[in-house]
């Protein structure tokens, strides 16, 4: 064998094993992987005994352009049925779980979007619908373009890391139900739904003092409900709001900037001998907390002019740890 050709052999293969000369190096680096995981909760709302939301299916948009990801939501005991959740049996930081553990690539998302089965006259038991406290029934509808029977919930901009990812979709329902005077359908609207990163997120808890409650209602009697009662709330709103009321301007598409972040009803806890609230999955940062017994007249879709907070206090949401709240008489 010729000794130069031996050695000139060998310096090409050194030289194309030290550039990248192997097929394996021109293909595409594989995306790293997650696991994500999502359920669903919700922030009640007064006069229903059921909100039921039948989920079709939840899909993800990659932010590289690559195609989108798409889980359809069924049952566990039969996988033929979408899945149908009552929301109000899942308040507060409880949560029902639609996806669990599914692998997904890592990386920035685009959005998010839930396709609801809306609520069929003809078929309510397996399409979404709500029960009022009297028994009675009416189907739950999300409005998007076409009228094939599907509903869309679409939230923007998000990141999967290389890890677990666990999600929550939060049904504000105060916001978010609407009950039009011209039709027999209950509107759920899409800016009442929030997507929190249970990582990154906390819950407030608290309580109103009865002597707060009773001092509210006497300065507001004239806008008790026609059985005298009232509506005991509390709303989180922005820092940057300089008046925080429930008077802002309405849109379809557009979550005016001095609405509400999120609302929870403040409820007696016989066991506690209290009244409490809880508002789970906040950002931590700088809020202000409000207090209200009008919430009965809060309207979702018009001004309330008539609306009052009756206490407002600013609370910092820090990161580790859930914030206790009391709203008592100012001493």
């Amino acid at each position: 064998m010729n000794i130069k050709t031996t050695l000139l052999s060998s310096v090409i293969l050194v030289a194309l094993t030290a550039c990248g000369g192997s097929d394996n190096n021109d293909s595409p680096t594989p995306p790293q992987s997650a696991k994500f995981s999502l359920g669903v909760s919700d922030a009640p709302v007064s006069g229903l005994q059921e909100v039921n939301v039948v989920f079709n299916s939840i899909t993800l948009k990659q932010a590289n352009g690559a195609d989108n990801i798409t889980f359809e939501t069924r049952k566990a005991d039969d996988e033929t049925k979408p899945e149908m959740v009552n929301l109000l049996d899942y308040t507060g930081d409880d949560i029902f779980s639609l996806l669990d553990d599914e692998d997904v690539p890592a990386g920035e998302y685009s959005w998010l979007r839930a396709d609801i089965i809306n609520g069929d006259e003809n078929d309510l038991t397996m399409t979404s619908h709500v029960v009022y406290e009297d028994g009675s029934i009416a189907p739950l509808v999300v409005k998007r373009k076409g009228n094939d029977g599907i509903g869309e919930i679409q939230l923007d901009g998000f990141t999967l890391n290389q890890t677990d990812n666990d999600f929550v979709l939060e049904f504000d329902l105060k916001k978010s139900l609407v009950d039009p005077q011209s039709s027999n359908e209950i509107f759920l609207k899409p800016r009442g739904v929030r997507l929190e990163n249970l990582a990154e997120s906390e819950d407030i808890e608290g309580t109103v003092s009865d002597a707060l409650i009773a001092n509210c209602e006497t300065d507001n009697i004239a806008l008790a409900a026609e059985d005298g009662s009232f509506g005991h709330a509390v709303y989180l709103y922005s820092s940057d709001i300089a008046e925080p009321l429930d008077n802002y301007e309405v849109t379809e598409n557009e979550t005016p900037v001095d609405a509400p972040l999120a609302t929870a009803d403040v409820v007696f806890d016989s066991d506690d001998n209290q009244y409490e609230f809880e508002l789970a999955f906040i950002t931590p940062g700088d809020y202000q907390l409000a207090y209200t017994c009008t919430a009965h007249i809060d309207d979702a879709e018009q001004r309330d002019e008539a609306f009052t907070l009756y206490q407002v206090k600013p609370v910092t949401v820090t990161a580790g740890d859930d914030l206790d709240v009391t709203f008592t008489i100012s001493q």
